[in-house]
Formats: C-alpha cells, structure tokens, sequence
C-alpha cells in the first residue's frame, strides 16, 4: 500500500505534520500481531433511490451496531461506545466521499491492546486529508459526522491508497488507556 503516492517514511499524522516515530501507530500498514479480529462489510446492496446521505446514514448505523456488540463480546478495555462511533465516522466518510455503497469495515485488536479500524473505498485520493483532519466545526456543525469527530475521541488517523489505485483504507488507532 502507497501512503497517498509517497513512502509511509513520509507519511502525514493525524495532528497534520509529519508523522511521529513508531510510538503511537500512524504510517500504512500497521503492523503488530492480532490478537483478536472481525471484518464485515455494511451498507446497502442497491443504491436505488437512495440519497448519499441517506446510504451513509445507514452504512454507519450498521458499522456502529456491529462494532459495539463485537467489542463487547471481544471484552475489549476500552471506551466501547467511542471506538464504535469512530467506526461510524470512518463508514460514514467512506460512503459520503470514497464512491461506494458498500464498504469493508476491519476491528483488529493488537498486541499493544489497541484497537484498529479500518474502512476502505473506492477512491484512491484523499485531497483534503490535512485540513479535514484539523477542521473544528461550529456548534451548530457538530453534528454532522467528521474525521474531527474521531479524533475528539482519541483516535490517531492515517489512510493510503492501494498499490493498484483501485481505492484506499482509512485508519484509526485507538489506545484504552487514552480513552479512560
């Protein structure tokens, strides 16, 4: 996997400067052993009629609900309501903006006890990676779902586009102990 056409030595964190050593997760792969796994995909099968948002709306209510009961069933430590929001905002993102309906959604737990989600679409690019990172909305815009919303819970973010240009995984990180 390419980090948005460059090496992953080069690769942008989630706090928009370049990326930090090794010490909390941010270049493409993420590498570490898995101690535990589940991978679904979410979304609707037909898009006829629907509205994007509409099709986001439902995708991300779907990864929520999945990724709720799976870390509780999985016992993992942290903030289980938070990660499974942040699962929302990756599906929610990767429906409204990625060109796709249906979209693979990856929990992983590694070693370190952190959790890994991913989401991948159908768009290789991800212009405004920087500035949707550091974007604050308005307290009347804190209600749509953002990649600032996955970040105001903890998560350290990072995507790269497959080596095939047929799309990109977006990440999350999300550590416990930081959640607590």
């Amino acid at each position: 996997m390419t980090n948005n056409g460059v090496d992953s030595s080069s690769a942008v964190s989630s706090t928009g400067g370049p990326a930090a050593a090794p010490t909390t997760v941010q270049n493409l792969p993420i590498t570490g052993v898995p101690v535990w796994a589940w991978a679904t995909t979410v979304g609707l099968r037909d898009s006829h009629r629907w509205a994007t948002r509409q099709l986001a709306g439902i995708a991300a209510s779907s990864a929520r609900l999945h990724s709720r009961s799976r870390l509780t069933l999985a016992r993992w430590p942290g903030d289980v309501e938070k990660a499974a929001r942040v699962a929302a905002v990756l599906v929610d993102n990767a429906v409204r903006h990625g060109n796709s309906i249906r979209v693979p959604l990856h929990l992983t737990v590694i070693e370190t006890g952190e959790l890994l989600i991913e989401v991948s679409d159908s768009t290789p690019h991800f212009p405004a990676y920087s500035r949707a990172l550091a974007w604050q909305p308005t307290a009347h815009e804190r209600r749509r779902p953002g990649l600032w919303q996955a970040r105001s819970f903890g998560a350290t973010l990072a995507y790269a586009a497959r080596e095939d240009g047929s799309g990109k995984t977006v990440q999350a990180v999300l550590n416990p102990e930081v959640m607590a």
